[in-house]
């Protein structure tokens, strides 16, 4: 196939470069930067002149970017009871019920990774679960997309937890009219106002933990997703203690206009910059809050929620977009993208250079594909979300939509980049995990792919966990490439990136090891 120049004003005339995985090259690095790259028998790496000793098979690639995630998330779920993997409601209530033992009655248990659709039973569970497991203390327990909580009867009343109607939001009641223990998407935030404020030096222990967790996956850059301003200050504290060795880019929260605290994009502390607002357009497939065009398959009244119009989007992004932060909105249905799309043609014609960026566009509607190439809107797409959900969209969704959801394919047949990522904690941060899932989309591994059609090749993939990356941020630096002259991002592989065996050998951020594999 012949690849399409993706040349909006804002890329300043880059075009689209297709790197190759499988090939050797010896690789020098000076000052922090690439010195010379160029294909060679097998991989060979020198730092200011000294040669790093690399096993035979080695690969040398750009390192990883991920361009959707939340830093401080690995550290935090690390924390909280873990709910990954159960295989139901009564096995989730038992893991808390565990780990309540060890805490003071009346003090909040927070769990996170629960996920119904991984259920023997797939359906939502109730607060009756867990009050006969933990009767003692508030729990509050996040779905896996953190866009759905589930919580016991003390932990409603803690909370004030009533039926209400909650814009953008919603508070399940059963027959009786009372709260069933789920709270959907803004009605979350009711609840998790109640838990309590963890300190900037805890935040801190978090944000460091997961940096290093990246290092060790090869992760050289993050875009960290809707930091909210009390974040800020730990991140800080990280970077000028040396404790953030990766470079971090910001999305400040724009919900509620928090990124007024910093009025225009700057670096603020070593490896951490402010470089754009987060907005949020819909929720999460799992818990029916992704806005779609038509009804769910499986639930036909309702087609989830609409957290923003059209004409609020456009709004309330032109300040932060004029003073030159990007733009990135959250939206998963296809009635969701397509409302951001709207926002944005009307901010294309305000700020032609403006960088634009869609989160997730899990499903878009054959009609508005071409306009992600039209408008110059960078998709960031979570390539593993597609094989973690893919029963469950099927389901949501049915099979004619179900064809153009996660439509990598249809948007790269336009020309258009794709940003990789995880969105971690929601899903494993490894990039490997993330490149196998472009371009194999198997839910379970060797038992055929999920609309296989819409799979990209591995160059496609590598790239939007490489070059691409920098499209996503306004300055679009010269990384992920191996090029002279270019910033020495690195990852060193033991092979070929899309073996399933493959682990990451060696972490290079401007040309400083960051992370060394033992053993």
């Amino acid at each position: 196939m012949t690849l399409v120049a993706y040349r909006p004003a804002h890329f300043h005339g880059r075009s689209i470069h297709i790197l190759h995985c499988m090939v050797h090259r010896t690789v020098r690095i000076a000052g922090g930067r690439v010195e010379s790259a160029h294909l060679s028998e097998r991989s060979r790496l020198f730092i200011e002149g000294r040669e790093l000793s690399m096993p035979a098979g080695s690969i040398i690639l750009p390192g990883f970017v991920d361009t959707h995630c939340h830093l401080i998330g690995l550290g935090l779920m690390a924390s909280r009871v873990g709910l990954q993997g159960a295989r139901s409601a009564a096995e989730c209530a038992r893991r808390v019920a565990s780990h309540a033992a060890g805490v003071p009655v009346g003090e909040w248990i927070v769990g996170f990774g629960w996920n119904q659709e991984e259920w023997d039973v797939r359906s939502m569970p109730d607060r009756h679960v867990l009050d006969a497991a933990v009767p003692d203390h508030p729990v509050l327990l996040q779905r896996i997309d953190s866009h759905a909580v589930w919580m016991n009867s003390p932990g409603l009343r803690c909370a004030g937890i009533e039926p209400a109607e909650i814009e953008g939001g919603r508070v399940d009641v059963d027959a009786a009219g009372e709260p069933t223990g789920i709270l959907i998407d803004n009605a979350t935030k009711l609840a998790e106002a109640m838990l309590p404020e963890p300190g900037k030096e805890q935040r801190r222990r978090w944000i460091e933990w997961s940096a290093a967790e990246c290092l060790r996956l090869g992760i050289t850059e993050v875009h960290d997703m809707n930091v909210e301003p009390e974040r800020i200050e730990p991140m800080t504290l990280a970077a000028d203690g040396g404790g953030l060795p990766l470079r971090c880019q910001v999305f400040l929260a724009g919900g509620r206009d928090e990124w007024r605290a910093f009025p225009s994009p700057r670096t603020i502390a070593p490896n951490l910059g402010i470089v754009g607002v987060k907005y949020f357009a819909d929720g999460a497939l799992g818990s029916r809050g992704a806005l779609l065009l038509e009804p769910y398959s499986d639930a036909p009244e309702t087609r989830g929620l609409p957290l923003i119009t059209a004409r609020e989007l456009a709004a309330r992004a032109a300040e932060p977009l004029e003073r030159g932060f990007a733009i990135a909105t959250h939206a998963i249905g296809d009635g969701a993208n397509r409302t951001v799309l709207d926002a944005y043609a009307e901010l294309r014609g305000r700020f032609p250079a403006g960088l634009l960026r869609v989160e997730h566009a899990q499903i878009v509607h054959p009609d508005d594909v071409p306009r992600f190439a039209g408008l110059g809107i960078i998709p960031t797409m979570q390539a593993t979300h597609c094989t973690s959900d893919a029963m469950m969209a099927e389901a949501r969704l049915g099979s004619e939509r179900g064809r153009y959801a996660y439509g990598w394919r249809f948007l790269r047949d336009h020309g258009v980049p794709l940003l990789g990522g995880s969105d971690f904690p929601i899903e494993s941060p490894d990039p490997l995990a993330g490149l196998l899932a472009f371009n194999a989309r198997e839910p379970v591994p060797g038992a055929g792919s999920w609309h296989g059609e819409q799979a990209i090749s591995r160059d496609e993939a590598l790239s939007a966990y490489t070059e691409w990356a920098p499209l996503g941020i306004p300055a679009q630096p010269r990384r992920g490439r191996l090029r002279e002259g270019y910033d020495a991002d690195i990852v060193v592989l033991d092979r070929d990136p899309f073996d399933r065996d493959c682990r990451v050998l060696l972490t290079i951020v401007a040309g400083t090891v960051v992370y060394r594999a033992t053993g």
